[in-house]
């Protein structure tokens, strides 16, 4: 058979044992291929055309999972082969995802690490630039995760006085920063370093601590230190410690 004609091959005419729902019942899902993975989720094909083949195009199309994972409602419904209620289910699998990631990296933030294991699933994958506050109470146990804007981030679009505001309503005594550059690049724009300098000083003077301020770029991360420099300690295994004045006491 060629690759053609099993890319076409109805899942009525494989094997019952070896279908992917069947295959994942027995041996896990880690079985499947990543076509499976979402034909499982498509549930059904075209006419002319199965579920498998349907599955391949869409990932060939939007470059596999991780680009299917940036794609909003409006662009995953103009795919061919997905509709509305495909579209939705799409998108409401890849919160749980994000949403999952999120709270189990939900621990103290006692350095840069802790503070980008708490807002990477929200910055991963974004094809538009998003801004997150981390609330935190006086021990730096985070509390909630508040996105304060979704779209383009500079010193006009964000000011201190909002993320203070978000952080004091919510109770919080300390808290950090963080958003993502869509273009993959790591490096801090001057909005960046602005805005870090204005908050280390706005935050001082009304006794909350700042932890400090992340900046995500495709896998990778970096910490930008008070006066808006880049902190030592890029990517997952290295760190410094969070905030000018350190880590949170308990």
């Amino acid at each position: 058979m060629s690759v053609v004609e099993e890319a076409e091959q109805s899942l009525a005419d494989v094997p019952s044992h070896d279908r992917p729902r069947e295959r994942m019942r027995r041996l896990g899902v880690g079985s499947l291929t990543d076509d499976e993975v979402l034909a499982l989720i498509l549930g059904s094909g075209q006419t002319g055309r199965s579920v498998l083949s349907l599955a391949r195009s869409i990932l060939g199309s939007c470059g596999g999972f991780p680009g299917l994972a940036t794609m909003d409602f409006a662009r995953l419904e103009n795919l061919p082969g997905v509709g509305p209620a495909t579209a939705g289910r799409l998108v409401a699998i890849i919160e749980i995802w994000r949403r999952a990631g999120r709270s189990s990296a939900w621990t103290r933030l006692v350095d840069h690490t802790a503070v980008a294991d708490v807002v990477r699933p929200e910055l991963l994958h974004r094809d538009s630039e998003r801004f997150v506050v981390v609330v935190a109470d006086r021990a730096a146990r985070p509390l909630e995760l508040v996105m304060l804007r979704d779209g383009g981030v500079d010193e006009r679009s964000i000011q201190p006085a909002d993320i203070l505001q978000a952080v004091l309503t919510r109770g919080g005594r300390s808290f950090a920063v963080a958003h993502n550059h869509p273009s993959g690049s790591l490096d801090p724009s001057v909005a960046d370093t602005v805005l870090t300098r204005r908050l280390d000083q706005a935050a001082a003077t009304i006794g909350l601590r700042f932890l400090g301020h992340i900046l995500v770029a495709g896998e990778r991360w970096t910490a930008l230190s008070a006066t808006g420099s880049v902190a030592s300690g890029r990517g997952r295994g290295r760190s410094s410690r969070a905030g000018s004045t350190g880590a949170a006491s308990a």
